[in-house]
């Protein structure tokens, strides 16, 4: 029966099988999923895990967080905890292959199964853990259901209701009945959706070759070598007007120095105008385009949240040839306008007019996303959680100056090569979208 229509008549639902007292779950719940499966309360499918840990001082453990919606179970911090630094003492040990989910994000999808590198860790109270019982149901099956969108929705009907609660619960958790098919079943369904998952990751790992390629290629042509010099160590004594940071990274760190076997220019010699974009106005619904720092990417722009503004000066409008780099934040993304536009930029963005007799804005915004000029941002930009780079210190980079013809082949090989990143990128993403469809259009009602 569709989904749109189960409102429209009288039900009978058997007390034994409601797991919350909201309509809404109780409708949902003979709907969902599609005839011909075995509902199985998931209380007959998993086992709390109820071992026990009391942490020691001088003992170092592992922590848990789990990703929303179904993004896996991954350790909290790369580095071990020692249990002194530990507040709550008395928590849960967990072992590979458990369900495990959040209490407080279950509506969320924060589920998962423990991997391999977590044998061992520890979790407080907040999560739930439990032994799949494998006679009924493939873990990795399991997985894929609770993984969904679909069940987040019962997790949310499962914290739901007139108190309002924002914690799942369990016991509504476990009487949730979800299509448990034969063992075969479920394997050739898993083995189906995990082949489409490899097809992607293979995907992914072509991606991530040729943009390793281009890095090599590029570097090749303008005959890149950086070499490290380490800070003396031991006592300093620094004149405070040399000091452009304060951390231990720009004192005792390394300084990288830039060699091409082309001439080396500092972007001084290359700006014939250096502004700041102007400061955040009220949003509108219309006007000009304002950009922030987190639209501008690698030579790109990001349109998946656009702001506007209405009130603005001619002169704040950003003329067609212009190089934009951001300076506060995420330092050093670039953009480079080809084309007039009705655009605005934020005050922690710089606008740059360069001259293009020396060098293609193409050139100078692609070359941007490379480590040799990464590297100098981060050796020139002060403060760590909020970066800053200053006008000066921008126009100290230094960038490899080829003929323009070698400034054109250069930014003709690394469109081509995006171009083609991008395309295996997007075949990844149809490729999962499309695995979880083909799940999902399996077990649930959603045809």
């Amino acid at each position: 029966m569709p989904t749109e229509t189960a409102f429209k008549y009288l039900n009978e639902v058997r007390f034994m099988t409601m797991s919350n007292w909201s309509v809404g779950a109780i409708l949902s719940d003979k709907v969902l999923y599609k005839d011909g499966f075995k509902l199985e309360p998931i209380g007959n499918l998993i086992i709390r895990n109820r071992e026990k840990e009391i942490l020691e001082d001088d003992k170092a453990y592992k922590q848990v967080t789990i990703k929303l919606y179904g993004k896996g179970v991954i350790q909290r911090s790369d580095e071990l905890i020692l249990g002194k630094d530990i507040g709550t003492k008395n928590q849960f040990r967990i072992s590979e292959g458990q369900f495990i989910m959040s209490k407080i994000d279950a509506r969320n999808g924060a589920f998962g199964i423990v991997p391999a590198e977590l044998e061992g860790a520890i979790t407080t109270q907040d999560f739930l853990s439990y032994n799949i019982n494998t006679e009924k149901i493939l873990p990795e099956f399991f997985n894929l259901i609770t993984g969904t969108k679909h069940f987040a929705e019962l997790c949310q009907k499962a914290s739901s209701g007139t108190t309002g609660r924002q914690r799942v619960d369990e016991k509504a958790f476990l009487g949730f009945r979800i299509p448990v098919p034969h063992l075969d079943i479920q394997k050739k369904i898993f083995e189906r959706y995990d082949s489409a998952i490899k097809r992607a990751e293979a995907l992914e790992e072509d991606s991530i070759n040729q943009h390793h390629q281009l890095i090599t290629w590029v570097k090749s042509k303008l005959g890149i070598n950086q070499t490290n010099i380490n800070r003396k160590k031991g006592f300093n004594i620094i004149n405070f007007k040399n000091l452009k940071r304060w951390d231990t990274d720009f004192l005792f760190g390394t300084e990288s120095q830039l060699h091409s076997k082309y001439d080396l220019i500092e972007y001084g010699q290359i700006f014939k105008a250096l502004r700041n974009g102007i400061s955040a106005r009220n949003y509108s619904n219309e006007g000009v385009r304002f950009i922030r720092v987190s639209d501008v990417k690698f030579n790109s722009l990001d349109d998946k949240d656009l702001r506007y503004i209405n009130k603005y000066d001619e002169s704040d409008l950003l003329k067609k040839s212009t190089l934009l780099i951001t300076r506060k934040g995420t330092v050093g993304q670039a953009f480079f306008l080809k084309e007039e536009n009705q655009l605005t930029a934020s005050s922690e963005i710089f606008i740059i007019s360069i001259d293009e007799s020396l060098i293609m804005g193409d050139y100078l915004a692609e070359l941007n996303s490379f480590d040799f000029i990464q590297k100098q941002y981060e050796e020139k930009y002060t403060g760590t959680i909020m970066p800053s780079l200053s006008q000066q210190r921008l126009k100290e980079v230094r960038i490899p100056l080829p003929p323009m013809s070698v400034q054109r082949e250069i930014v003709a090989e690394i469109h081509k090569l995006k171009s083609k990143i991008n395309s295996l990128k997007e075949q990844k993403s149809a490729l999962l979208i499309d695995a979880s469809k083909q799940f999902e259009s399996a077990i649930f009602n959603i045809d």
